[in-house]
C-alpha cells in the first residue's frame, strides 16, 4: 500500500492503564488493540508500540532515561511479571497477555487489507529469511524491505532513508531492548511508517533460526522457563537474578505506596 507522509498526531486510546512510577501500560484485549491499530493505519496516523515485559519494566524503574523513552510509546502488557505487578497494585491481572511474538502474527493474519512491512533487525541474512516466510504465511501483505540490525550509529540516517524509500505501513524493529524502543522513540518522527513496533526475537522466530516453546508450555505461561533451559548462558541472569530484583522492587514500591496512603489518611483524619 503506497502512502504519503503519515500524521504523527497520536490516535486516542482507552484510558484504562496500569501506571507504576513513570511507566504506563495499556490494559486492552487483543481484539481492542487490533481495532485501534488498524484504524490508525487506515487513517494515516502513526503509532509507536512496545510490548512491556518484566525485563523492560525493571530497566525503566532503574533508569529515568529509559522510562522517559517509553513515554513515547504505547505499551502493551507482555508476560507473567507484568500480570503479577498488576495484581499486586490493582488486585487483578491484565485483560490479556499481549506478547509481541504472538501479537504481530495474529495482527497480520487477521487483516484482510494489504499492508506493507519492513523488517529491521537480527543478524545479516535473517531478516531476508523471515521476509520469505512472511510472504508464504500472509500472501495478502508485502514485505517491501529488510535491513539487519548490526549498524553503527553513524549509519542511522542511511537506515532511515532506506525505510522511508520503501514507505511501509508497518515497521518491525528487532534490536532487543532497550535499543529497539530507543530507536523507535528517537526516530519515529523521521520515519514514514504508520505502525512501528519493537518486536524482540520475532524476526529470528519467523526466520526459523529460533524455536518457540511448545503450545502447552506457552499456555501455562512457562515460555520463559523453556527459553532459560535452551539458552542458560545468555538468559540465566535475566530469568534468575534480574527476575528476583524485579519482584523485590515492585514489592518495595507497593509497600511504599501503602505507607504513603496510610500517612495521608492519618493527616486527613479529624
Amino acid at each position: 500500500m503506497s502512502q504519503s507522509k503519515v500524521d504523527p498526531s497520536p490516535p486516542s486510546w482507552p484510558d484504562d492503564r496500569f501506571e507504576i512510577e513513570a511507566v504506563a501500560v495499556h490494559d486492552l484485549t487483543r481484539a481492542a488493540a487490533f481495532e485501534h491499530l488498524r484504524a490508525a493505519m487506515d487513517q494515516g496516523r502513526q503509532v509507536a508500540l512496545g510490548f512491556c515485559n518484566a525485563n523492560m519494566l525493571l530497566k525503566a524503574l532503574c533508569s529515568a532515561s529509559y522510562a522517559g523513552t517509553l513515554k513515547n510509546l504505547v505499551l502493551l502488557s507482555d508476560g507473567v511479571g507484568l500480570d503479577l505487578c498488576s495484581l499486586l497494585f490493582r488486585g487483578r491481572f491484565f485483560r490479556e497477555n499481549l506478547n509481541g511474538t504472538d501479537f504481530v502474527p495474529a495482527l497480520l493474519g487477521g487483516d484482510a487489507r494489504e499492508r506493507t512491512v519492513f523488517l529491521l533487525g537480527a543478524r545479516p541474512g535473517v531478516a531476508e529469511a523471515a521476509a520469505r516466510n512472511l510472504a508464504l504465511r500472509y500472501p495478502q501483505h508485502r514485505v517491501v524491505g529488510t535491513r539487519h540490525g548490526y549498524f553503527a550509529p553513524a549509519d542511522t540516517d542511511a537506515v532511515i532513508a532506506e525505510i522511508n524509500a520503501a514507505a511501509p505501513d508497518i515497521l518491525l524493529v528487532a534490536l532487543g531492548n532497550p535499543d529497539q524502543e530507543t530507536f523507535i522513540a528517537e526516530h519515529a518522527h523521521r520515519i514514514d511508517a504508520r505502525l512501528l513496533m519493537g518486536v524482540g526475537a520475532l524476526i529470528d522466530y519467523t526466520a526459523g533460526i529460533a524455536v518457540r516453546a511448545p503450545a502447552p508450555v506457552r499456555l501455562l505461561r512457562l515460555e520463559w522457563l523453556y527459553r532459560l533451559m535452551r539458552e542458560p548462558r545468555r538468559l540465566g541472569r535475566r530469568y534468575t537474578v534480574e527476575a528476583a530484583l524485579f519482584l523485590g522492587m515492585i514489592v518495595r514500591l507497593r509497600l511504599a505506596t501503602l505507607v504513603r496512603a496510610r500517612r495521608a489518611d492519618a493527616l486527613s483524619a479529624p
